[in-house]
Formats: C-alpha cells, structure tokens, sequence
C-alpha cells in the first residue's frame, strides 16, 4: 500500500518557507554592515556562523468535501509536515556537530509538546533517542526550530521564522481569491 504524501496548509508553502528563514537567519548571521542590524548584532555575539533551521506544518491526507461532513472527519489525517529546512555552513565545508538532526529531533518533540517552547529540558518528558538542546517554537500550529548557535538565538531565529510565516500566510489570504470573492470553501 503506498502511503500518500500530506499536503500543506493551502496559504503556506515551501518557497514561504524558505524566504523567511533566509531572510532571518541572514540577518542574524551577517546583517549589513553600518546597520541597526549590524548594531544589535553586536549585543547578539552568535558562537558561530553555523546552524540549521527546520519548518514543521500541519499535513493532511485524505480530503476534506463539505458535503460529506462528518464523515471526512473520519478519513483526514493530520500530521507533521517538514515545510523546508536548511543548513547554513558559514563559509565551512561541514558543520561543526550534527546540527540538522538536532533541528529535526527538537521540531519533533515541540510538535509533539515534549518541549514546552520555554527555556532548558525537561527530563520527564524525554524518551530514549531525543535531544536535550532547546531552542526553537511552537506557534499557532507551526513548529520551528534552529540549532547551531546559542539555545536563546536558536530560539529567536525561530520565532522570527514562525512570526513571519504567520503573518505570510495572512497575506497571501488576504490577497486570494477565496477571500476577495467572499467564498464559502478554500479552492473551490
């Protein structure tokens, strides 16, 4: 039986996902020199120029007729989706530590709210396998996560991330036809 890839949340997708986290970790990493950017980045002092950033959604298989309500309540699965993720190598052929598994093993346990979006580890919530590192968030449905850097700046890139995609998906609604045209149902 193959297994049906989940689709994305009709007004967030991948290339969101990935102007947002370039965006910030850009300039975070190396904003532009005689900048206010540049100024609090002084304040900032990341340990490094290295990181990897994860984007986790809400997938859904199976679909969603409003005529058949509740029984595609039934048929719909949601699950996490890895929207994009990336690393950052700063100038450096590798990274210095497996930050990508890392970033992938914190979205996980935020997804899955082992790891209450504050700071430090909670112990009994930890299972063989997981990660003890901290640093990223869980916001209205969408995980981020940063590894690589400082605990506190992993977990500011990531709220940047997740702040900025919210507001993108906002926009793009704002701006589609559904809402424009007063429709009743997303894509029909």
């Amino acid at each position: 039986m193959s297994q049906v890839e989940p689709t994305s949340p009709a007004y967030l997708n991948a290339k969101m996902a990935e102007a947002a986290v370039e965006a910030v970790v850009e300039a975070i990493l190396n904003p532009p020199a005689n900048s206010k950017l540049a100024d609090a980045g002084k304040f900032l002092r990341p340990k490094r120029k290295q990181c990897h950033v994860v984007v986790v959604v809400p997938g859904t298989t199976g679909s969603i007729e409003p005529d058949t309500c509740p029984q595609w309540m039934e048929q719909l699965q949601v699950r996490p989706l890895v929207l994009f993720q990336k690393s950052f190598y700063g100038g450096r052929e590798e990274l210095d530590a497996p930050f990508g598994k890392i970033a992938r093993l914190k979205a996980h346990q935020l997804w899955h709210d082992r790891n209450d979006d504050r700071t430090g580890t909670l112990p009994h919530l930890l299972f063989k396998g997981d990660t003890v590192y901290w640093g990223g968030v869980k916001r209205l449905g969408i995980v981020v996560t940063c590894s690589g850097l400082q605990p506190y700046i992993d977990k500011m890139i990531a709220g940047m991330v997740a702040d900025m995609l919210i507001t993108m998906a906002h926009e793009a609604w704002m701006t589609s036809p559904e809402f424009l045209e007063h429709k009743h149902f997303i894509g029909g």
